[in-house]
Order: structure tokens, then C-alpha cells, then sequence
């Protein structure tokens, strides 16, 4: 069920970078061209959203990992050689994801991630919740190491005081330089060609090795911690609910602290070095918070539309395949040709209301068939022999 959710807050997530150009859709939420619902809109998608959604889901791609493993193991089958299909399955899919519609793909990301675990997984608990926790960290230290070098060079160059010049204005960065610059889009990407993706996709994964590749290791390791302490289970409600507010409340502090204006914030000088070290290990934060918040408010009854998010979760890489589907219709020169046209807080809208679609969608693909199309089609490739799909 949390993938359903996740999916809503991804398709929110890169609905910008479809929308408009990679240089527009990563000003900061006070430095946007548009009006203050603009500003507003994305400041609460940064604060709310910005590595949160694309945690969570990556936390729950470990808990799966982990609980596949543990099944073979059970069965005294052989892990190996499965393990390698499913991440054959996935990075091939990603590839043609990342290269035909979307540089920002994960599908491929999450294959190195998956490859870099398999070593890993039948390590101890505590050892795996030690590297991921150290990976969160060491995705910080890397996300403030441009800032630091920044203020080392401008430290060094300063101007001496007796020279009158004139202040610069103070940086406001929603996603500092260290983060997702996937590829200056300086032509609107319904226009590129194929080698113009290819080196928007090759930017993309760059990232991924120098940053944020690191982030979602850390968090597939965790995933694969709370499997083995039955996080999700029931006999553990009130332990997990106190560590999802705590986690919830020390993470949304910070967030929402770091995407306020600078002057109310500090973003110049070390204070910049300070937020972009603390974004990762605060959001990290806040996705265990979401998903312990998440359980327990189903495990209550008081999560609206559950079933359906929890239909959707279960087919939850189709969604997110025809989530980027319709966003290229929308936005694409193929399409309705939308491609910067609307403002951030229409942008965000557009992409709620395809999250709507792809849940109807899910919703009518389950009245007859057992999986997902990407699902069962992975499945096929991964057993080595056909599953059934019709109900």
C-alpha cells in the first residue's frame, strides 16, 4: 500500500522536469517566475516531497529484496542466478524507460543499487544498518562538498575590506548544485533527439554514482533492516508509532527550515554548506517517519482509499512506467504539447490529476488480471516460466 502512495508523491516529484526546462524546474521555490501559489506550491513539494517519495519507495524496494531472499532461503533454493534476472529485468527496462521517455529514470538506477546489495544481504542486521545509515551520511557529506569548495574559493579570494564592493545577492538555491542537475535542457526536450537524450540520461546516472546513488543504497540497506525487525508488523504498532513521530518530527523540522527564504534560513557562506549536509539525512528521516505513519494509520482504518492505494502498490512499477507515458503525452511536441507552458503549481496539479488516471487505470487492470503488465512480465523473465495473469 505505501508504494501507491509513493507513486503519488514521484509522479508530483518529476512532473517539473517534464514540464519545463531541468534550469527552471530546479529554482528555488522563492526565486520562481510566477506568483506567490507558485512559490508556495513548491516550497511544500521541497519541503514534503523532494527525496522523500523517491526514499520511500527505494526503502521498499529493499524490504522487498529482503523478503525474496529470505523466501528462496526457505525453500533451499538457490539465490544467485535469480537475483541477477530480476536485476537484468529491471535495468534493461530502465534503460529503455531512461533513453525513450524520462532521463530521470530509477529503474536502472535501482538495478546498480540492487547489484551493489546482493553481497550484503546475508550480512547481519546490524551491520546492514550500520552501512546504510553511513551511506545517508556519506550522501551528505557529498552533496556539501560543491558548497564547501564554493565558500573555501571564495574565502581565499575574498576582497579586502578597504575596498569598497558591491554585495551580491544572497544564493537561494531549492536544490542546491550538488543535487539532480540531470542535463540543461537548452532546447525543450519534445525536441531533442535521440543523442541529446542520451547525454541528458548519461548526466542523470552520473549523478547517481557522485550523489544520490549513495542515498538510495543507504536506504534499500535500511529497507532490508526493518524486514528482518518486522517493522511493518503488528505486534510492533506502538514502538514503530514512536519512532515514525519522532522521526517525522525531527526530519520535518529541518526540511521545512531549509527551503525557507534565505534570510530567514541563512544560504550564504557555511550555512549553505550546513543544509545541503543535513537535506539527505533529514529526508532520509522523514521516509521512515512516513512509512511507520502510513502502517499504522491503515493498521486503524483511518487512511482513506487504503484498497485502492493498496491495489496500486502491488503493480506499483507499471504505474510508474505509465505515469511517464502520460506525462510525455501531455508534455511532449507528440503529445498536447504542453511543454513550458504552465507554472509550478499548475505543473503539480497536471501531475495529481495523472496520478488519478493511473489509479483508475489500476483499479480496472485488477478487476481481471492478477499482476501488473510490468509485474508479470518481470515475473516471467525472473521464474523462467510463464505466471498466470487472468483472474
Amino acid at each position: 500500500m505505501i508504494r501507491g502512495v509513493a507513486l503519488l508523491g514521484i509522479v508530483i516529484e518529476n512532473v517539473r522536469f517534464f514540464a519545463m526546462s531541468t534550469s527552471r524546474a530546479m529554482r528555488g521555490p522563492w526565486t520562481l517566475e510566477g506568483g506567490l501559489h507558485d512559490s508556495i506550491v513548491a516550497y511544500l513539494d521541497l519541503a514534503f516531497g523532494h527525496f522523500k517519495f523517491l526514499g520511500l519507495f527505494t526503502m521498499l524496494f529493499g524490504f522487498g529484496l529482503a523478503t525474496q531472499r529470505a523466501r528462496l532461503v526457505r525453500a533451499g533454493l538457490g539465490t544467485t542466478s535469480f537475483e541477477l534476472r530480476r536485476i537484468a529485468w529491471l535495468a534493461g527496462m530502465g534503460l529503455l524507460h531512461g533513453l525513450g521517455l524520462f532521463f530521470g529514470d530509477v529503474l536502472f538506477v535501482f538495478a546498480g543499487v540492487a547489484l551493489l546489495a546482493m553481497p550484503i544481504l546475508g550480512r547481519s542486521t546490524r551491520l546492514r544498518l550500520g552501512l546504510g545509515l553511513g551511506l545517508v551520511v556519506l550522501s551528505g557529506l557529498l552533496a556539501a562538498r560543491g558548497p564547501l569548495q564554493s565558500w573555501l574559493d571564495q574565502s581565499r579570494t575574498a576582497t579586502p575590506a578597504v575596498v569598497m564592493t558591491e554585495p551580491s545577492p544572497p544564493q537561494d538555491p531549492a536544490i542546491t548544485p550538488t543535487d539532480a542537475v540531470r542535463g540543461e535542457a537548452v532546447v525543450p526536450m519534445d525536441t531533442d533527439g535521440f543523442d541529446a537524450r542520451f547525454e541528458d540520461w548519461k548526466s542523470s546516472i552520473g549523478y547517481g554514482v557522485r550523489f544520490y546513488g549513495w542515498y538510495l543504497l543507504g536506504l534499500v540497506l535500511i529497507g532490508t533492516v526493518l524486514h528482518d525487525l518486522g517493522f511493518f508488523e503488528t505486534r510492533h504498532a506502538v514502538r514503530r508509532m514512536q519512532v515514525s513521530a519522532a522521526c517525522l518530527i525531527a526530519g520535518l523540522a529541518l526540511e521545512l527550515a531549509r527551503f525557507l527564504p534565505v534570510p530567514w534560513r541563512g544560504g550564504d557562506g557555511f550555512a549553505l554548506v550546513a543544509w545541503s549536509f543535513l537535506h539527505p539525512v533529514s529526508a532520509a528521516t522523514v521516509v521512515l517517519g512516513y512509512a511507520g505513519l502510513i502502517t499504522t494509520l491503515v493498521e486503524r482504518r483511518r487512511f482513506p482509499i487504503a484498497t485502492a492505494f493498496g491495489t496500486l502498490g502491488r503493480m506499483s512499477l507499471s504505474g510508474y512506467l505509465l505515469e511517464s507515458i502520460l506525462l510525455a503525452v501531455i508534455f511532449r511536441a507528440w503529445g498536447l504539447g504542453w511543454y513550458d507552458t504552465l507554472g509550478n503549481a499548475a505543473a503539480v496539479g497536471v501531475g495529481i490529476s495523472v496520478f488519478g488516471v493511473v489509479m483508475a487505470a489500476g483499479l480496472l487492470w485488477n478487476r481481471w488480471f492478477l499482476l501488473g503488465p510490468f509485474e508479470w512480465c518481470w515475473r516471467w523473465f525472473t521464474y523462467l516460466q510463464r505466471p498466470p495473469i487472468r483472474r
